[in-house]
């Protein structure tokens, strides 16, 4: 797609989004349970718009890239996101800053309660526990398709690789990042993500999580050639991470958990960028020797 095509849809994504979120929270309020169907909706809304711009433009619909690819990556992002949740889990309780709701940690394994677990509670070995957690990251993250496939097809699957195109790999990846946390923004402002601190996670974390995100996902989507291994991890985000960091009793306020949490997407953010920046000079490496060849 052209330059101004990209912008058109960009554009209309965001305006779509945000016709459709500040009324439903101004009506329903953030708390009702109508507004989540309402917000599985918006997450389709980039894919239902994507789908038009891809019939009314033949040539795009082979670069989508909706296809399974290198099935390896797959269970990648689902690995990672989940040890973030932990991570942060772990951190604040090592630093006596926080106990879970869900996990008691000791030399010999793990007492795990709640019925999130699917392969039960009690006390388990260490080797059981995380096969425990690998089954029920997995089945939630497939549950979490239902939503997250709506903005991945478009945001990775369509999208990132019209931005790569035009402006380079790792320019495409930062200017869907700020797409991302554009689309988002509403529902930010009116407190969904931070409640205690709207202005501080619109305008600072959101955008550094979507960025550290934006590295990630781009990567995985590159280097499988498919959105899917991004939409599970996305799922993975929704469903797993935050339900392990929703489960900590804090004694410190929920904001340095959020700038934790931030700090850890960045990590691996910035990990992605080196891997992707290598990518690049190894591509550029290969077209000088081609040239050099042909000469």
């Amino acid at each position: 797609m052209s330059r101004n095509a990209i912008a058109l849809y960009a554009v209309l994504a965001i305006a779509l989004s945000w016709c459709v979120q500040i009324p439903a929270i101004m009506l329903f309020g953030l708390d009702s349970p109508v507004i989540n169907n309402i917000f599985i909706f918006i997450m389709w809304s980039p894919t239902l718009l994507a789908l038009v711009f891809i019939l009314r433009n033949p040539a795009v619909r082979s670069q989508v890239l909706w296809r399974l690819g290198k099935l390896s990556y797959l269970p990648l992002g689902i690995v990672v996101q989940t040890m973030i949740g932990f991570a942060v889990v772990a951190l604040l309780i090592a630093a006596g800053l926080a106990t879970s709701g869900y996990f008691t940690f000791q030399t010999t394994g793990v007492v795990v309660s709640g019925e999130a677990w699917l392969l039960g509670e009690g006390g388990q070995s260490w080797v059981f526990f995380l096969i425990n957690v690998s089954v029920t990251a997995i089945a939630f993250s497939i549950v979490g398709l239902l939503a997250t496939t709506g903005e991945e097809f478009a945001w990775r699957g369509f999208l990132q690789g019209q931005l790569t195109s035009q402006f380079g790999v790792l320019p495409g990846i930062m200017l869907l990042a700020a797409i991302w946390w554009a689309w988002h923004l509403p529902a930010l402002l009116m407190g969904y993500n931070f409640p205690e601190h709207p202005y501080i996670g619109s305008f600072i974390l959101f955008p550094l999580l979507m960025v550290g995100a934006s590295l990630f996902f781009g990567w995985l989507t590159i280097k499988s050639g498919s959105f899917w291994p991004a939409a599970l991890a996305h799922g993975t985000v929704n469903s797993i991470q935050q339900g392990l960091i929703d489960n900590l009793q804090l004694q410190l306020p929920q904001l340095y958990v959020d700038i934790l949490r931030t700090a850890l997407f960045l990590v691996v953010g910035i990990v992605c960028l080196f891997l992707l920046r290598s990518c690049q000079h190894k591509k550029q490496a290969e077209l000088y020797a081609a040239g050099a060849a042909g000469n």
